[in-house]
């Protein structure tokens, strides 16, 4: 679709992938690696990663990758999380150009939930709410890691950890993730809310900072949406990690941290990608809710992947209405626009498209003999590894590290797709519409 000439979704691809390539290249270079060169396939792997904000690797952060090959990730996150067309613009508003009509136009398709606003106000909210959210969450976590390291060591890796968390990244300088601290349940709570905050989106943390403010102010349906299904989605899914993974994962655990642990596995597993629990040491049951947990992801407009909370909260409040015998549907005292109904199948059908492609893709290149020992599955583990490249979220059950390059641009290509919006995807992809275009009459189709 183009307005005007402007086609946002080219406009932001363009970005995502400009920012990717850049990384790559510089990932691929001597400097980058511990030992040299870490190869051209894998640099263009992890820069996939960090710029889409997912956080599967290929090689280990903290051991594979040098202290320069490190600080380039930790900036591809950051470009990552904020949005290179938030960059972009920053640059063009310090050397005082005046914003073009195509990054209004792709700063509002990025980051609000309705048309309209000032881009310029908006450019600068989005800066100020990330970098405060992230110093804060970087103070807390250097007070967690002084006790263990030096304060050089510990500032830098609290800064890493806290940008990675709430651009929901799933980057580590640690080999194991967080399994190091499955018992400190501060450090579990500070990451977490780092991640639930940069999971909202900047226009919902910002309606909600302009409620506090003020009691009159009137949340949007779609910041409702967002906190409501976040809401639930977390109790529903804390509750059953906690009770699959009692008597399995969770047994040397006191009651606290056995429900802090449960807690963080319900909310990393919607985009972040860190891991107190080893993931191949959960139940199949486990497994399953975070797969469906990575499926649907984070909130529009955030840090996070997934096709968004807001898409199934609107397909389920679609069956639900039909149910009821309604003919619009409605939540919250409103109605869900017609477009709005129409973009949530659109977006659940695609992605359903990519993920059963890359998963073809991937058993077809990457099939393992009978003799090959897995834990969960040659299936499962490959589903896995798919819906978490799509939801950009970076849980592994051990699988990424061992594809095939083939394998891998797979992966990479299916990042790209999750991070950048299917709908933003199909806008880049779209001919503009054709003029006076003919509508025949409606009949009905028999279904279901």
């Amino acid at each position: 679709m183009e307005i005007f000439g402007v086609n946002p979704g080219r406009r932001i691809a363009a970005y995502f992938a400009g920012a990717i390539i850049i990384g790559a290249i510089i990932l691929s270079l001597p400097v980058s690696g511990v030992n040299g060169p870490v190869g051209v396939v894998n640099a263009l792997f992890t820069a996939t990663s960090a710029v889409c904000v997912t956080g599967l690797t290929v090689i280990d952060t903290g051991t594979g990758f040098s202290l320069f090959g490190q600080i380039v990730i930790l900036i591809l996150i950051q470009l990552g999380g904020i949005g290179i067309m938030t960059f972009a613009t920053a640059l063009f508003a310090m050397f005082g150009s005046k914003l073009s009509f195509g990054d209004r136009l792709g700063l509002s398709h990025s980051f609000l939930a309705k048309d309209g606003g000032r881009p310029t106000s908006l450019l600068k909210a989005v800066i100020v709410t990330t970098l405060s959210f992230e110093l804060i969450g970087a103070i807390f976590l250097f007070f967690k890691f002084r006790p263990e390291f030096d304060v050089a060591r510990a500032a830098y890796f609290a800064l890493f950890h806290a940008v990675a968390a709430f651009c929901n990244a799933g980057f580590s300088t640690f080999s194991t993730s967080l399994e190091n601290y499955r018992g400190d349940v501060g450090l579990i709570m500070i990451f977490a809310a780092l991640i639930i905050c940069g999971g909202l989106g900047f226009a919902v943390i910002h309606e909600v900072s302009d409620k506090i403010r003020d009691k009159s102010t009137r949340l949007s349906l779609h910041t409702k949406l967002c906190l409501a299904g976040t809401l639930i989605l977390l109790i529903i899914g804390a509750s059953a990690f906690f009770i699959a993974e009692y008597q399995n994962a969770l047994r040397d655990q006191s009651f606290l941290a056995g429900a802090a642990n449960a807690f963080f596995q319900a909310v990393t597993c919607r985009t972040a990608g860190f891991n107190t629990i080893p993931q191949k040491e959960l139940t199949e049951l486990s497994l399953m809710l975070t797969t469906v947990l990575m499926f649907i992801g984070a909130c529009p407009g955030s840090t996070g992947g997934g096709i968004k909370i807001t898409t199934l909260a609107v397909i389920l409040l679609l069956v639900y209405n039909r149910f009821m015998g309604r003919n619009y549907v409605t939540v919250f005292k409103r109605s869900i626009s017609q477009e709005s109904i129409i973009r949530a199948l659109t977006v659940f059908i695609l992605s359903s498209f990519v993920i059963l492609l890359a998963l073809a893709l991937l058993m077809f290149a990457e099939e393992q003999p009978l003799a090959h020992k897995i834990v969960h599955g040659w299936l499962g583990e490959v589903m896995f590894e798919t819906i978490s490249a799509f939801g950009t979220v970076g849980l592994s059950l051990g699988l990424t590290s061992k594809l095939t390059d083939f394998g891998k641009l797979v992966l990479v290509l299916t990042m790209f797709t999750g991070r950048i919006g299917l709908l933003t995807l199909a806008y880049a992809l779209a001919r503009p519409p054709k003029q006076g275009e003919i509508v025949y009459a409606e009949e009905s189709v028999m279904t279901g």
